[in-house]
């Protein structure tokens, strides 16, 4: 036998409800009120998790026209990953797909594949010539509407 039956409810942990509406409407604001603290405890500690990853992370940006290493790490036999070569290149960035992908391609006549902006490190070695034709940002062409 339970034993608040046996020993009876104290008068502050009665049921305050008189019907099984507003049973429902009690249960209800108490799952409501629950849901809403756990809500808050999770986004707090979402921002502390978001806070400890930021930590190192350093900002690297590039630009159209940038060359740069694309790391693709490669896995030979009898050969320590300590000697292998980790990055391969150089690629000319030539489109940025905002904001953490950008298309590289090799050459002018090769495929242009997407990438994380994570996977590259900027090249300051010699670099070929780049192929991509860039436009004076003071050049406008001023387009006049006609109307029929």
């Amino acid at each position: 036998m339970p034993i608040d039956l046996v020993m009876g409810l104290q008068e502050e942990h009665k049921v305050l409800s008189r019907n099984l509406n507003e049973y429902v409407i009690n249960m209800q604001n108490q799952a409501s009120a629950a849901y809403d603290v756990a809500r808050q405890h999770l986004a707090t500690a979402a921002e502390r998790r978001k806070s400890a990853y930021d930590i190192r992370v350093k900002e690297v940006s590039f630009l159209v026209g940038d060359w740069v290493w694309y790391w693709y790490p490669r896995r030979y036999k009898s050969k320590s990953p300590k000697w292998q070569k980790s990055y391969i290149g150089p690629y000319l960035i030539t489109r940025l797909i905002e904001p953490v992908n950008c298309v590289l391609q090799k050459s002018a006549k090769s495929k242009p594949f997407i990438v994380h902006m994570d996977k590259l490190k900027k090249c300051y070695s010699m670099t070929p010539h780049s192929w991509l034709e860039f436009e004076s940002p003071t050049e406008v062409d001023i387009v006049t509407p006609t109307f029929r």
